[in-house]
């Protein structure tokens, strides 16, 4: 969003979608209204909310599987109600929570014969319930295992813990539906934005709200995310539908440190953020366009645009442990590409050495927590555990927990402090799997025996946070390693800056603009016909509407067509998409009225039904003296 060119070793990071034969096709995905991801992943499997019918349920499908899914692949289904979101355990890879209408949430583990079987499983190992309505979000703590955070449209967030199948604490205060929730990064706090138009942070060890502000004012939603440190960021709209990024400080809530808007698109915007590269990258929905940005000095700076001509329904990431670190990939998306595809897209900085990227890859999560659900609701406060990533570049993504075959991630002492004494050594704890049908809770350790050999590659350093800072390179020894590397990329650096404006003026890039047009306007349509189902309006007026909207996509059709021919007929079609947005910003305010003359109107029918229910008594009075 900084207009200022800036010297960043991030800058020229790039998307590329999977080639065909690697996405994953013949899927269900759900159709909800419910703004949700729809799709979540780690380095084992990849998960989709399903669209089943009388019931709920969602489907878990390993990556070795990518391609067309086999038609009778067995689904998770013992919900009553459509599945609104899952969650992948940062712990273990083969547990997974999910939330849906039927007021609970439940947590599953993968079973190991899933690709053998064809039966669905039906039996989850732990049922969350005491929700007074749907389960909308379902999310782990980053820090503690057995830790889950379950927000209810009943206005209340409860803090489970697991392997005990007890609420925690509960945070409360909400006055309408909660619509997004994200942890910090210890683990210590959770933010929460509603449809009250509010942000708040809560204490997640006694659940009150430490912090409360005014947050974006349309009436669309909004959704919040943890960036470095003590700063969020949110999306949302503004009260003219602008599309609009706010920074703020956790510890002060009056006003967002930086203000931003996007553009006018009627698609709700999905943030998400990595520590590692300290990258922010929203995504919208109902169009291809996923921007990414640096964030540096409470700022964010503008990176670049991944493009797409194919509209995204919803995006999922790859925890960082699995990122392909051989192929300097920093970040993986999972595009819900349509109603049966997802598609997988790898952002990676360009580099021609085949060596380790420390610069790039600093420490990440290692898939082990620092404290058990015990203790954390005692009040024990811990930094996350970090593994230094060149394990990964040598062995490949980082599968934790049971799934990893009884190899536990390598946890050895951190490098010696100035002044301080070592890190003590720190030992997976066991990952939340208790059997329903036992009467108190069982949970299965994914410690490996005494007799398990060590693996075969030399053991990576785990290490918190302030270990990690303390051992960072200095400055200038970051600068002269970069030197070199930024001296053997000059040169392509410039032969894809004159591929980028040559392919700016082609006629191509004409038609991609007018095609994200035309997806924009299937977006503007899918909202209307989610405002219809909400505010029953009246059949003749939506059908105006829609008659309306048919024009206009009718108009830019024609002008996509010529775009090739004419820059002109594009710069005709762009504004008729802004005709058209202003046309849906009077449409909205049309069914705002419509939605008072509907009441108006059955106000005066009841009246005129009772009038009618007099003349009748009275024409039978009539006949009954005749």
């Amino acid at each position: 969003m900084s207009f200022i060119v800036r010297s960043s070793k991030y800058r020229h990071v790039f998307g590329t979608a999977f080639k065909r034969d690697a996405c994953f096709e013949n899927l269900q995905v759900s159709m909800s209204a419910w703004d949700t991801n729809f799709v979540t992943a780690n380095p084992k499997y990849m998960a989709v909310n399903w669209n089943a019918g009388g019931g709920g349920a969602f489907c878990v499908v390993p990556h070795s599987e990518a391609g067309k899914l086999r038609g009778n692949f067995p689904l998770f289904t013992a919900h009553a109600g459509a599945v609104l979101d899952t969650s992948f355990s940062p712990f273990d890879d083969d547990v997974i929570a999910s939330g849906a209408e039927d007021h609970q949430a439940m947590v599953w583990r993968v079973p190991e014969d899933l690709l053998e079987r064809e039966e669905d499983v039906t039996q989850p190992v732990a049922v969350l319930g005491g929700h007074g309505r749907k389960v909308g979000h379902v999310a782990w703590n980053p820090v503690a295992s057995d830790v889950l955070a379950v927000s209810s449209s009943d206005h209340t967030v409860k803090l489970w813990d697991v392997s005990r199948q007890t609420v925690g604490v509960t945070l409360q205060g909400f006055k309408d539906t909660v619509l997004s929730v994200a942890w910090s990064a210890d683990g210590r706090q959770l933010a929460a934005a509603s449809r009250d138009k509010k942000l708040r942070v809560f204490d997640a060890r006694t659940g009150n709200c430490v912090q409360e502000g005014a947050s974006h004012q349309g009436i669309k939603g909004s959704r919040v995310t943890w960036l470095s440190g003590p700063r969020l960021a949110t999306t949302g709209f503004s009260r003219s539908s602008d599309r609009q990024v706010y920074i703020w400080d956790s510890s002060d809530l009056s006003k967002p440190l930086e203000t931003h808007n996007l553009d006018m698109s009627a698609g709700m915007l999905m943030p998400f953020y990595d520590a590692g590269t300290q990258m922010l990258y929203v995504g919208g929905k109902g169009d291809g366009n996923i921007r990414y940005y640096e964030f540096a000095d409470d700022k964010l700076h503008e990176l670049s645009v991944y493009t797409s001509a194919e509209p995204q329904r919803g995006l999922g990431v790859m925890a960082k442990r699995g990122v392909d670190v051989a192929r300097c990939e920093v970040m993986r998306f999972y595009k819900v590409a349509s109603n049966s595809m997802v598609e997988p897209i790898s952002f990676k900085v360009p580099r021609k050495s085949e060596a380790f990227q420390a610069d790039i890859y600093p420490p990440a999560p290692a898939g082990v927590p620092a404290m058990s659900a015990e203790e954390f609701f005692a009040g024990k406060q811990a930094e996350p555990l970090l593994v230094d990533m060149e394990r990964l570049f040598k062995d490949g993504p980082l599968v934790v927990g049971a799934a990893a075959g009884g190899q536990p991630v390598p946890v050895v002492k951190a490098a010696p402090v100035a002044e301080a004494k070592a890190a003590p050594e720190v030992k997976a704890a066991p990952a939340p799997v208790a059997k329903a049908a036992s009467p108190e809770p069982v949970v299965r350790s994914v410690s490996p025996s005494p007799q398990t050999p060590p693996p075969a590659s030399p053991p990576a350093p785990v290490r918190t946070q302030t270990q990690t800072r303390a051992t960072a390179p200095a400055p200038a020894q970051a600068q002269a390693a970069n030197s070199a590397e930024l001296d053997a990329l000059r040169a392509e650096n410039k032969r894809l800056q004159s591929e980028l404006a040559e392919a700016t003026q082609s006629a191509s890039s004409a038609q991609a603009a007018a095609q994200s047009a035309t997806t924009q306007l299937a977006s503007s349509r899918e909202s209307l016909a989610q405002l219809q189902t909400e505010l029953s309006r009246a059949q003749s007026d939506v059908q105006a509407l829609q008659a309306e909207v048919s024009s206009a996509s009718d108009k830019l059709n024609a002008a996509q067509a010529e775009a090739s021919s004419a820059g002109a007929q594009v710069a005709e079609a762009g504004r008729q998409v802004d005709e058209y947005r202003r046309k849906l910003g009077e449409a909205e305010e049309s069914m705002r009225g419509l939605q008072e003359d509907r009441e108006r109107i059955q106000g005066e029918l009841q009246r005129a039904i009772e009038a009618a229910s007099e003349l009748a008594l009275a024409a039978e009075k009539a006949a009954d003296a005749m």
